[in-house]
């Protein structure tokens, strides 16, 4: 199973009414779905907002509507973080914020794709001169960390920052006596991080500092069933989201750990591909996730999406196509997670298109895999459970 974030989109007024898939070239896509089966799929039901928990959720094939809590508490699954009762965990995503004449502006909530190396740096600056409240943190992948406190649940809702570039962050500050811990928290990093050596040596070449924390993920723990026991198969997961790594585990499956992911369009690829074909030879399903197409639609990037599409072919598949091509015990399912607009910087509940290569109900008239495979209700699915279960069991 291949998970590609932010694939697909709306057509571009400025671009012929095209969308970035439509115009990046894309030729083994394209390939794989001309000899497969292709469709479309609904990963996000109407009573939830689209986002990842709730898109992975659905296609690991577990029903989100009666699965989703706190993505943190998936994230200190994914980093083995072990909390006492009295504690919480929180993600903790290092940001870039503007000054605008009365707010703050969400510039870049990754801080310029901040490196793992560097987020550990300021991670221990950060614990360090923190005392109260009592907080750890735990470093995660690049700018997405986690910060555990001791606190009460909160109940009040916290907005996750990968759809607030452009945005004044005062509306989406937390408020009520149950935040106030959080917002002395954030408080206090901002005056840490602004004096730290790492953001001066930034300051002084010109770019951007790291001047903020942002705290979000709240929510309940949810027990998974065992993949054993849905699926009734061996399953790794190969990602650089910790989101789905604390999923996988937390549902029994292994996670294939490789060095060099980031998540980004700078990621460790080939070492991805490796991993999945490696262990492919041991699993009865491996999913690889590749993320970089949903951070440069959630910046803006037209073209860098179209790229990250390109690099995506040519980098992920190509190798994958060529490995695989003298193989005839693997099949293969390749859909996007959910819609991402790289021109509102916005997720949505879109259908999106999936794949199935070699397929008994192969329908390969089609010579592009992309978004107008949306249109075609014969081979639509109206939940991501449906499809993963019809690809699990043979039927498709």
């Amino acid at each position: 199973m291949i998970l590609a974030s932010g694939l697909s989109d709306r057509p571009i007024a400025e671009r012929d009414n095209q969308t970035p898939l439509q115009i990046a070239d894309t030729p083994n896509l394209d390939r794989m779905a001309q000899a497969g089966y292709a469709g479309s799929v609904q990963t996000i039901p109407e009573s939830l907002e689209p986002n990842n928990q709730v898109s992975f959720l659905s296609l690991l094939g577990y029903d989100p509507e009666k699965y989703a809590g706190g993505n943190a508490h998936f994230e200190a699954i994914g980093l083995d973080v072990q909390m006492s009762p009295e504690e919480i965990p929180l993600c903790c995503d290092f940001v870039n914020l503007q000054s605008s004449h009365n707010d703050m502006i969400m510039k870049d909530y990754t801080a310029d794709q901040l490196s793992s190396d560097s987020a550990k740096i300021l991670l221990d600056g950060l614990q360090k001169n923190i005392s109260d409240p009592p907080v750890r943190f735990f470093a995660g992948n690049g700018p997405h960390n986690l910060m555990v406190i001791k606190s009460q649940p909160l109940t009040g809702p916290l907005t996750p920052p990968e759809e607030l570039i452009g945005e004044g962050i005062r509306k989406f500050m937390p408020e009520g006596k149950e935040f106030e811990d959080l917002v002395y928290v954030m408080n206090q990093a901002q005056i840490i991080l602004h004096n730290h050596k790492f953001n001066r040596a930034l300051q002084a070449e010109g770019l951007d500092t790291v001047n903020s924390i942002w705290l979000s993920g709240n929510g309940p723990a949810v027990k998974l069933p065992d993949v054993s026991e849905v699926h009734g198969k061996s399953v790794c997961v190969v990602t650089a989201s910790v989101l789905l790594k604390g999923m996988a585990k937390a549902a029994g499956m292994k996670v294939a750990e490789v060095e060099g992911t980031t998540g980004f369009s700078n990621s460790n690829f080939p070492g991805k591909v490796e991993a999945t074909l490696k262990e492919l030879e041991s699993q009865d399903v491996v999913v690889l996730h590749i993320g970089a197409a949903e951070e440069v639609s959630l910046k803006g990037g037209f073209d860098d999406k179209i790229l990250a599409i390109e690099d995506f072919d040519s980098l992920v598949l190509g190798p994958i196509m060529e490995a695989l091509e003298e193989r005839k015990d693997v099949k293969i399912l390749l859909t996007v997670n959910h819609g991402c607009s790289a021109v509102l910087m916005k997720y949505n509940r879109d259908h999106v298109p999936f794949l199935v290569t070699p397929s008994a109900k192969s329908n390969g008239s089609r010579k592009k895999f992309d978004e107008q495979l949306n249109d075609n209700h014969d081979s639509h699915y109206s939940s991501g459970q449906a499809l993963i279960h019809d690809f699990l069991g043979d039927n498709i």
